[in-house]
Formats: C-alpha cells, structure tokens, sequence
C-alpha cells in the first residue's frame, strides 16, 4: 500500500480489502491490475467503510490506474478520494510528486492547481509539504 494512504485505525474490513485486492506495485501484469481495480471498485461500499478508508480505497485505485497508464482515470479517483478525506490531516509523502504529474498528463490543469494549492496549504501543519513548491 502507499504509503500516504496509511490509516491510523484501519478497521479489519479496509486491511482485508486492501491485502485480498492490492497487487504489489510493478510485479503484475496490466490484466491483473485491472482485475484489482475492479475488484476494489465493486468492494468500495460507502456504507461498510469510514470516510477515511473510502478516500484512501479510491486513492489506491488512482495508484493502480497510473501504473497501468491511464492517467484520466488516476486523475479521476486521486481528485475522488483527496475530496473525501479534504478534512484529513495526511502527512507529506513523495508520492504526491506523482500525483500533480498525473493530473497534467491527463491535461487537468485545474486539479494540478487545486490540489497543488490544498498540499501547499497543508504546510502549516508539516512544513514537508513545502517540497512541492517547484512541482
């Protein structure tokens, strides 16, 4: 799992969806992921889960889209998830780099600014996300 997306108290429903449905990153085929993507589209319910696992369900489903290239999808659920978990108070992760890439390689100028200005705004709790300053 990325490691932006570790929840504090995960319940065991969020682990086991996350160990059955994950591949690791880079070591399965492109069927397989999508396989995974669809797994955890069809397993996210927003009644079985807190808001915090949602959001992080839907980022590890960004994750696996822009492994596999599609970077409209991973624009869609990276946007999906920060949305719902906007009131988290994440850490900084590198991955995040990442992430403002993807949303200009799917021509989303406006969710590159937004977020980007959301991650700079979030300086004022862990000064690393002014690493994002030249992103």
């Amino acid at each position: 799992m990325k490691s932006n997306n570790k929840l504090k108290n995960p319940s065991k429903k969020y682990i086991d969806l996350v160990n059955e449905g994950y591949p690791s990153p880079g070591l399965f085929p492109k069927k397989k992921k999508l396989r995974a993507i669809e797994f955890f589209k069809s397993n996210l319910n927003d009644e079985e889960f807190v808001t915090e696992e949602l959001a992080s369900g839907y980022i590890l489903v960004g994750y696996l889209y822009q492994e596999i290239k599609d970077y409209e999808s991973a624009s869609f659920y990276f946007d999906k998830g920060y949305s719902l978990g906007k009131g988290v108070l994440f850490s900084y992760d590198s991955g995040l780099k990442k992430i403002l890439k993807t949303y200009l390689r799917a021509h989303r100028k406006d969710l590159y600014d937004y977020w980007r200005s959301d991650f700079l705004k979030r300086s004022q709790y862990d000064k690393k996300f002014n690493r994002l300053m030249n992103s």
